[in-house]
């Protein structure tokens, strides 16, 4: 029992520097696309369980933005960037520096940018996956959604075919001098041999 305890200490643990690293390459990113600096942080970083994520971010019945990446290679997997929509509005603000408050809805120009922020994001924890557990990891372009959390996930789940019991979960915290908030990171392997031998 004890030895099962430190095992997953050790693979939260690896969870956790791992996501640390994702956030560090995504805060220079976002550097070179927001009007003014946003610091990144992560809130939380872990597994949970997959038939439950439309719980992850909050009500399932909550509207949600979503950004969707497919993910090949030798971690193959779904990639799934989720913000409350009052959240992406203001996040919106935040990147392009107008008022707090100035965004009403997501029209295209709005969904650009929160695809790019979810492409930034999502492709920095990719890459710090990657060489972390020393595996390939190769994502599709992004796509785009604003749904109830229960739908955007269910949709992504649907469309998986066969995936794993367990999710990756990184909570991100973006803060700066227009306010803070939070999004959600869900990455949905297909397998996850690479991570479980890491972990024991």
């Amino acid at each position: 029992m004890a030895a099962a305890g430190k095992k997953n200490d050790d693979a939260l643990s690896n969870f956790l520097t791992v996501a640390k690293l994702g956030v560090k390459k995504a805060g220079e990113s976002l550097k070179t696309m927001s009007a003014s600096a946003i610091r990144l942080e992560v809130i939380s970083a872990g597994i949970a369980p997959t038939a439950r994520l439309s719980e992850v971010a909050g009500n399932p019945e909550d509207l949600m933005v979503g950004i969707y990446i497919g993910v090949t290679g030798e971690m193959p997997g779904h990639a799934l960037l989720v913000f409350p929509y009052a959240s992406a509005l203001l996040l919106v603000d935040m990147i392009t520096g107008c008022p707090v408050g100035s965004t009403k809805h997501v029209d295209e120009m709005e969904q650009s940018v929160l695809q790019e922020v979810g492409n930034i994001l999502t492709s920095s924890y990719l890459n710090a996956f990657s060489d972390f557990y020393k595996c390939s990891l190769l994502p599709s372009p992004p796509s785009f959604a604003v749904d109830m959390a229960a739908a955007v996930i269910d949709s992504v789940l649907l469309n998986t075919g066969c995936f794993e019991e367990d999710t990756i979960s990184v909570v991100t915290k973006f803060a700066g001098v227009k306010g803070s908030l939070r999004g959600f990171f869900m990455y949905i392997p297909e397998v996850m041999t690479t991570i479980r031998e890491e972990a024991a």
